[in-house]
């Protein structure tokens, strides 16, 4: 389905390519009134900065905001310098405001700040309150948009203001406040249905529930919502009113963006790269971690430097050094991708980190049993000399045992103080762990070597 749906957009983009040739606009907008928003956003998206130019003003003005909510930053930016910041201030005036914010927040301060001068004093009231709250917080993330009634309500009230809201998000409860708009609690909507019309929401409320506050990162949010399957989550201030709700269509997008973000650091870059389209800025977004790889690996090479004379008398030593750096490289990437991955997911915890690490100890001991047998055996058949092939297995076994552990404790160690530990992944970890494989091997090498009977 997915080859279909991919084979699709394929010929609507090339069909739009082809009218926008014939400048034959009006069959560019037939076109675009036949797709769907979301199929429209990827194909501005695949097209080039002309193109984008101009098939933005053909786009039925009443879809124009939805359209501009899933536009990349870079496509935005275009806009502005294309259209001005005035068209796109009249775009976000349209579009809720928790939307607005995290639109303006990819953009350079003071242009955002322009633009929020222009928009209608109504919205741009409520883009600034929401760009008060941390970025990434629950304040960012949450929308204004739901059904918070009085504690004395009743339900044919309470249904009646629901027919007169017209929310264009789901409504999963009402919300329950008292005479401060302090939060009391929840009511399913089933149970407002269905309540005798003789009682008042007060006596619906479900009041274990679980809420977050305005500062609350919206990763922990998500974890939230997925740990207590949470359709749409109350969010409240320092004082606990009641400001916004997030929904779990919300924290879909959170995940993607953090998986993504992760992964991006992992790599050794940054998540902008994904919108950036400048050669130069995606270059100096990597370079910090390859100029840290280019640093590790002649700290590397001072190394083997000291080892010199360990090397020139027994050069069959050299051969090895590869796999000793490569493994222990790789198994301490392994052991950091998968500590990463479960702080990500909420698995580690105060309660279970002695545990976690025991494990991961017992495991880095049995590969690096498992390698140092293997490397003993290759190197005896390979050279002939049982004092290397031990030399190598020892080596291996160290090597692979500290980089597993290694892997594990400097993701631990960034959440400590504070660093996301995804940045320990990739470049770092690999850098590191080379340098221990290496000065193990050699300085075992060095220790033995006397007992090596020369070639």
């Amino acid at each position: 389905m997915d080859d279909e749906r991919r084979e699709s957009l394929d010929r609507t983009i090339q069909l739009l390519l082809e009218a926008l040739e014939l400048s034959d606009n009006q069959t560019v907008k037939t076109v675009l009134r036949d797709t769907r928003v979301e199929d429209i956003a990827e194909i501005i998206e695949s097209l080039n900065r002309e193109e984008k130019s101009r098939i933005i003003p053909l786009v039925d003005q009443g879809i124009l905001p939805d359209l501009f909510s899933r536009l990349d930053p870079d496509t935005i930016n275009m806009a502005i310098e294309e259209f001005g910041q005035e068209f796109v201030a009249t775009v976000l005036d349209k579009l809720p405001s928790e939307e607005a914010a995290e639109i303006l927040t990819d953009m350079h301060e003071r242009q955002g700040e322009e633009i929020i001068e222009l928009m209608k004093q109504s919205g741009s009231a409520k883009v600034k309150k929401i760009l008060e709250y941390p970025e990434d917080s629950a304040g960012r993330l949450m929308s204004t948009d739901l059904v918070a009634l009085n504690e004395n309500t009743s339900p044919e009230k309470a249904i009646e203001y629901i027919r007169l809201k017209r929310l264009e998000k789901p409504v999963y409860y009402i919300y329950v406040v008292d005479n401060d708009n302090k939060f009391i609690g929840i009511v399913p909507i089933p149970k407002i249905l269905f309540a005798p019309p003789d009682c008042t929401i007060f006596d619906l409320i479900e009041k274990d529930f679980v809420t977050v506050s305005v500062n609350t990162d919206q990763e922990e949010v998500a974890k939230l919502v997925g740990k207590y399957d949470i359709p749409a989550m109350p969010v409240l201030d320092t004082e606990g009113h009641l400001v916004g709700r997030i929904t779990v269509d919300d924290v879909l997008d959170v995940i993607e963006e953090e998986a993504t973000e992760d992964i991006y650091r992992m790599a050794g870059t940054d998540y902008e790269e994904l919108y950036s389209e400048s050669p130069v800025a995606i270059a100096r977004i990597r370079m910090p971690w390859l100029l840290t790889c280019i640093f590790g690996s002649i700290l590397t090479g001072a190394v083997i430097h000291q080892f010199e004379i360990t090397l020139a008398e027994q050069i069959a030593l050299v051969a090895f050094i590869p796999v000793i750096m490569s493994t222990g490289g790789n198994t301490g990437l392994q052991s950091c991708t998968i500590m990463v991955r479960r702080m990500a997911l909420g698995d580690i915890s105060a309660y279970t980190i002695l545990s976690d690490i025991w494990k991961e100890i017992r495991t880095a001991v049995v590969l690096g049993i498992a390698c140092g047998l293997l490397l003993t055996v290759v190197a005896k058949l390979w050279r002939g000399n049982t004092y290397i092939a031990m030399i190598l297995g020892v080596s291996m076994f160290f090597a692979v045992s500290v980089s597993s552990l290694v892997g594990m404790f400097v993701p631990l160690l960034f959440k400590k103080i504070k660093i996301d530990p995804a940045v320990a992944s990739g470049p770092l970890i690999t850098t590191l762990n080379d340098m221990v494989g290496l000065s193990i091997y050699l300085c075992l090498s060095t220790l033995f070597l006397s007992r090596i009977p020369p070639q």
